[in-house]
């Protein structure tokens, strides 16, 4: 059987394992977006993972919904994360930009003022964190993108892809879930469009192919494109109805880009599925429900799944044929060498999750691996 410590061959990248870091929003770049030092060591500390995927990073300053998350749309931003590719790839890693335009997710005082967009101007009912008042309701200002803006858009995705490749990334992640732009075109409830981005299953399908369309061209092939989707997931307000006629109808164009993978999150996470007998679990059961087997039965390629997932939940999802390599999030942040942990089948250091967001080291670049925990433990008290 394969295992998680498997090398996998991704297109014409080999992974050494299965086990990819997952894209942690963290707050440490500055508040312009440029990545800062310390996220080139905390990356580089991590390299060991199969592939890493970097936080949500912005294309367009409008897209930066957060505060303090990095963007590739200069050429500041562009050097600070050679920084990080450079350090990681010292280390023998692998590192995905994760291309993140948050859309109506946000507030603008988080991007330094600027009006929000999506594809209308429906609201997320859902609360964001700001510097200036802490968590408050997200934007109302809101401007819906005309057409010609729509391609504009696009075309600031295809520039950013551009800064990507010549930053050092192996590839990049299009995020087109958890509510952010693309999903927010792919929702019936928040694409009101008649134009040619809206108003059927596939014409919302339509911003999101062709984003992707434009990260191949910028790339040069689409073996080094991915995206990331999230069918039926409620998250920042987001909701859909025509659920399995728009991702029956994206995952066919998926598969005429051909793509380096297709990760999904799922509405549910396998931590609460797995309360269930163990013979459902054995017999494969828990990995019948949406959107495991709907992905796996239309997509033919790579597929990446995330989720709350355990060594233990991995494993079994991989023996059952659902995916084939899965994300690690919260994990990764209290431990650097969370492949070497799992595989020897060490402990793993709780994740403090109060020292998770902004500020510089702390929580970020002191977690220590297993050996360097050892050796500080052996060392006797007052030497």
């Amino acid at each position: 059987m394969p295992s998680l410590f498997d090398e996998f061959q991704l297109k014409d990248l080999t992974l050494p394992n299965r086990i990819v870091m997952g894209p942690m929003t963290r707050a440490k770049a500055t508040p312009e977006g440029v990545p800062t030092p310390v996220m080139a060591l905390h990356y580089a500390q991590r390299a060991s993972a199969g592939l890493i995927i970097t936080e949500g990073t912005w294309p367009d300053r409008r897209g930066q919904g957060y505060f303090d998350i990095p963007g590739i749309a200069t050429q500041e931003q562009e050097d600070a994360w050679r920084l990080v590719t450079d350090a990681v790839h010292a280390r023998g890693g692998r590192i995905f930009l994760q291309s993140e335009h948050t859309g109506r997710v946000g507030h603008e005082v988080n991007n330094g003022g600027l009006q929000m967009v999506s594809s209308s101007t429906t609201p997320a009912d859902a609360m964001i964190f700001t510097r200036e008042n802490g968590y408050s309701p997200m934007t109302t200002n809101l401007h819906e993108l005309t057409t010609a803006e729509t391609w504009d858009l696009i075309e600031d995705y295809h520039r950013a892809a551009v800064r990507t490749k010549a930053a050092g990334f192996d590839g990049i992640e299009l995020h087109g879930a958890s509510g952010y732009l693309p999903h927010q075109f792919l929702s019936d409830e928040t694409n009101q469009r008649t134009d040619e981005f809206g108003g059927t299953p596939y014409k919302r399908t339509e911003f999101m192919v062709q984003v992707l369309r434009r990260l191949i061209d910028a790339w040069g092939t689409s073996h080094r494109i991915a995206v990331k989707i999230s069918p039926n997931i409620r998250f920042n307000g987001i909701a859909e109805n025509e659920v399995a006629e728009t991702y029956s109808i994206l995952l066919d164009r998926l598969n005429e880009l051909d793509l380096a993978y297709v990760a999904f999150q799922t509405p549910e996470s396998l931590r609460s599925l797995a309360n269930q007998p163990n013979e459902e679990i054995v017999d494969g059961e828990i990995w019948h429900r949406f959107p495991y087997e709907f992905v796996r039965e239309r997509y033919n390629g790579t597929v990446i799944a995330s989720g709350d997932l355990t060594k233990e939940l991995a494993q079994k999802a991989l023996d059952a044929g659902k995916a084939d390599l899965f994300v690690f999030g919260r994990a990764y942040m209290s431990n650097p060498d969370l492949v070497e942990r799992m595989q020897n089948d060490w402990p793993l250091t709780p994740t403090d999750m109060r020292r998770s967001y902004g500020g510089a080291e702390e929580g970020y670049t002191d977690y220590p691996t297993w050996e360097e925990q050892n050796a500080a433990e052996l060392v006797p008290s007052g030497a």
